[in-house]
């Protein structure tokens, strides 16, 4: 079911939806936009006898990946600008957590979406499975990636992804990012007294909490354009920089 939008509600938060039929909106700087285009590629092989093709994969799907970012500028900002003016991206290490509780509260919800980037049943013995959700409220938006697996009578794994931007002053955006891994035995939680029965172990969000940390960090992300301080409007329009941070979700400061 596709996400609708209360146009009162984006209006009275200083919001408005995405022009030409493009799925997202447009609030303090930022849109945020979410695009469902297939990520898979074509596998080419080679003429050659079937013994000789190896594929070598993880059956389980596995992936590390916890988003990725690039900046595009105007090429007209390239020329007659000092480093000054330009925006990096570099994640730095920090103590500072996502506010889930506050995140919790009642806000209107100005756009939602959710993606299954992919999903396979591993031949009928259990899920692999990573998705994207985004959300985004009057005061920052929160995006969650997740790698769910579970191998039935075997092994199961939660890797979550949480990035969180709160709207503060217009030039400059901190994000949040928190990476966590779990993940345990089928034997493992039946010897502390949990059910090893597969199906009740179907929804992630109630179990990962028996499920055991293996990796867990946050790190910031601070946005910040020092030239777009000025009023100086054609200067605004040559800074004007989009920040992708995930290929299906992206993010643009101008």
């Amino acid at each position: 079911m596709e996400w609708e939008t209360d146009e009162k509600e984006l209006k009275a938060a200083g919001a408005e939806a995405l022009p030409d039929g493009r799925c997202g909106v447009r609030i303090q700087g930022w849109e945020i936009e979410s695009r469902k285009h297939s990520i898979l590629t074509s596998l080419q092989l080679e003429s050659k006898p079937l013994q000789q093709v190896v594929l070598d994969y993880d059956y389980t799907f596995t992936t590390p990946y916890n988003g990725s970012e690039t900046v595009e500028r105007n090429a007209e900002c390239v020329r007659g600008l000092s480093n000054e003016s330009s925006c990096s991206l570099q994640w730095e290490d920090c103590m500072e957590k996502i506010d889930l509780v506050a995140l919790a509260s009642k806000e209107p919800i100005l756009f939602y979406d959710e993606i299954i980037l992919y999903e396979d049943e591993l031949a009928d013995n259990g899920i692999s499975l990573l998705t994207v959700k985004v959300r985004v409220m009057p005061s920052g938006w929160f995006l969650l990636l997740r790698f769910w697996l579970r191998v039935d009578g075997v092994l199961m794994r939660l890797r979550d992804t949480r990035l969180h931007c709160s709207f503060g002053e217009h030039m400059k955006s901190v994000i949040l990012r928190e990476s966590c891994w779990r993940e345990a035995t089928f034997q493992a939680l039946s010897s502390k007294g949990y059910p090893s029965d597969c199906a009740a172990y179907s929804d992630p969000s109630i179990i990962s909490e028996r499920l055991s940390i293996i990796m867990q960090k946050a790190q910031k992300l601070s946005i910040e354009m020092p030239y777009l301080k000025r009023n100086n409007t054609a200067l605004r329009r040559a800074m004007s920089t989009r920040t992708w941070l995930m290929p299906w979700i992206t993010g643009k400061v101008e």
